[in-house]
């Protein structure tokens, strides 16, 4: 029989709690086009002031995802109540990255969440931004036309100089990525993110030399890199602010923003500094009572671009830890055993997926009549540590009992779940489906061979059955020298060919009955195909229904390029379809 919020029975509340701070989901904005954020409220509901948290744009949006989770639990701790922005069309926010004339939008996600803050009960507001965050912070600033400052305090963390800037890094990134050609479509191309001619024009007057010369705030705080040349277009324009100005170096700024996002550290120290300042600015403010937002509630966001047919999304949590997770379905009834999409995070990266793809496949997804769960697994993004595992770890053994949790809870109504993932989120998926009844896997990129959970590590494990785990010299001499580590191994594998990872697939398929789809680049293929012993195996199982092996090098590694997204969302759609058909078909995506 089919009910509104059949999910209800999995799911728990999803505010938390961490050191008697709470932090809660929340939609703001216009009603119509809500936005997302993460607010945290000191314990006891009383705060000094509030901050708002100006993330990045791009790749540098999601290499920062824990850092600005950390700064608001410690601004919570401190004091402040913290609110955690995604910018129209990025992020949770409702919206497309890829519409037209992105800055107005992005300016006013900045505005309105200053407003959230304001009737949450704050007596003052101050602003963090990083990289083109705090560009726009600064533009805003600029361009108040409100009474006094739109900030008490403004910091700078490492701001790009200008919007034309960051638009020209990406690119040069983007030609120097293992990639396609940059088509001819009029689009500024950047790793993971495309920005139409509008959104380009509309950035270049989004620049320090082009700002006004009023105070930007009552105290301002630039944190620029030690490692590279001074900013000055950012020093000559902020000379405007005379006292209000402090400088200081953005600690680690490279162990961020220098590393792929998988890899990226949290900047301890320049975190600690920029709260310290932070609290220092309402130092003799009085506490005052404050609004704990309630928790999280459904919000209806569109299922593509504009005038696109709704979808509701609701943050859940799942699991003996409660994994955080975004349900996005139909809007209406939903039966207990339609099918569920579970879409894995990628490594230890927050769920929005490679180029925010994970939140605009599930979005058209269920304007096409399916459910969808994008969900961190523990330790990262969002989601809690189980006691003593390490945050922010890939392939953490607890993953394991993650992803059989979320089997079990979604499956009980007697729906199927079809996995979905790239690279090591592949790889859980695998390790699911040969522990748990699972339905299908569309696995992308997947690597199987974890170096670093061989034996003695803190990451091994006996549990693990998807895992090509070398053994402990090897992994040794992989620290050092990966690729002669990986031709030995490679080598080896041609005699031990258990340990090739075709004998996951041949598994998967022939005894469990899962069907598979694996969308691969040339280079990542080879792990599957390179084994002479078991091709005439693997052309048997090309033949069979449930399995489907695409080599093409159209599906970089990272799934970065705009070629490449297309082509998995229409690939994955069409095994969904196949797999786990919706029970009350939408529109195509």
């Amino acid at each position: 029989m089919a009910r509104r919020g059949a999910v209800d029975a999995v799911v728990l509340n999803a505010a938390s709690d961490v050191d008697g701070a709470v932090h809660t989901q929340v939609w703001f904005g216009p009603a119509a086009r809500p936005l997302a954020g993460w607010v945290s409220v000191p314990a006891g509901g009383q705060a000094r002031g509030g901050v708002v948290l100006c993330p990045p744009m791009g790749e540098e949006g999601r290499a920062v995802h824990r850092t600005y989770r950390r700064l608001a639990e410690t601004l919570a701790g401190l004091g402040l109540v913290a609110l955690r922005l995604d910018y129209d069309g990025t992020g949770d926010s409702a919206g497309r990255g890829d519409e037209p004339d992105r800055v107005p939008a992005w300016l006013g996600s900045i505005d309105a969440a200053r407003d959230h803050l304001l009737d949450l009960g704050v007596p003052t507001v101050a602003a963090v931004g990083m990289r083109l965050g705090a560009t726009l912070a600064a533009h805003r600033a600029a361009h108040w036309e409100g009474a006094g400052t739109a900030f008490g305090s403004l910091v700078l963390w490492d701001p790009c100089l200008s919007g034309r800037t960051f638009l020209r890094e990406g690119q040069a990134l983007h030609s120097f990525g293992d990639h396609l050609a940059v088509p001819d479509d009029g689009r500024i191309h950047t790793p993971g993110f495309q920005y139409d001619a509008g959104t380009s024009r509309g950035l270049r007057p989004v620049d320090f030399a082009r700002l006004p010369e009023r105070p930007l705030a009552d105290r301002v705080l630039l944190l620029s890199r030690d490692d590279r040349p001074r900013p000055e277009a950012v020093l000559t324009r902020l000379e405007h602010e005379g006292g209000r100005l402090a400088t200081d170096v953005a600690l680690d700024q490279d162990r961020l923003l220098d590393l792929p996002p998988s890899d990226c550290l949290v900047p301890e120290r320049a975190l600690a500094r920029v709260a310290d300042w932070l609290a220092a600015g309402v130092a003799d403010q009085p506490p005052v009572p404050v609004k704990v937002p309630d928790g999280p509630r459904p919000a209806l966001v569109g299922s593509g671009g504009p005038g696109s047919a709704p979808v509701r999304e609701r943050l859940v949590r799942i699991g003996r830890v409660g994994l955080v997770g975004m349900v996005t379905e139909p809007v209406g009834d939903v039966a207990d055993d339609e099918p569920w999409v579970v879409l894995l995070n990628v490594a230890a990266e927050h769920y929005l997926g490679p180029g925010r793809q994970w939140v605009e496949w599930a979005r058209a997804w269920a304007g096409g009549g399916r459910r969808t769960l994008r969900v961190d697994l523990s330790g990262i993004g969002d989601s809690p540590a189980h006691p003593g595992q390490t945050e922010d770890e890939p392939f953490a053994p607890q993953w394991l009992d993650d992803t059989s949790d979320l089997v079990a809870e979604l499956s009980a109504g007697g729906a199927p779940v079809v996995f979905v993932g790239l690279c090591s989120g592949a790889y859980s998926a695998f390790e699911s489906a040969l522990h748990d009844p699972v339905a299908g896997v569309l696995a992308i990129n997947p690597r199987l061979t974890l170096y670093g959970a061989a034996k003695g590590t803190a990451l091994h494990t006996s549990r693990r059955r998807a895992a090509i785990v070398p053994h402990r010299p090897l992994a040794r001499l992989a620290e050092r020298h990966r690729v002669l580590a990986g031709g030995l191994w490679r080598i080896y594998r041609q005699l031990a060919v258990w340990h090739a990872p075709y004998r996951v697939l041949h598994r998967l398929v022939r005894r469990r009955g899962t069907a598979v789809r694996l969308l691969a680049c040339r280079e990542d293929a080879r792990h599957f195909l390179e084994v002479l012993a078991w091709r005439p195996a693997l052309a048997r199982l090309r033949r069979d229904p449930r399995f489907d092996l695409e080599v093409d090098d159209v599906f970089d590694h990272s799934l970065l390029t705009a070629a490449g997204q297309r082509a998995a969302l229409e690939r994955a759609t069409d095994f969904l379809d196949r797999v786990a058909p919706p029970s009350r078909p939408g529109g195509t995506p």
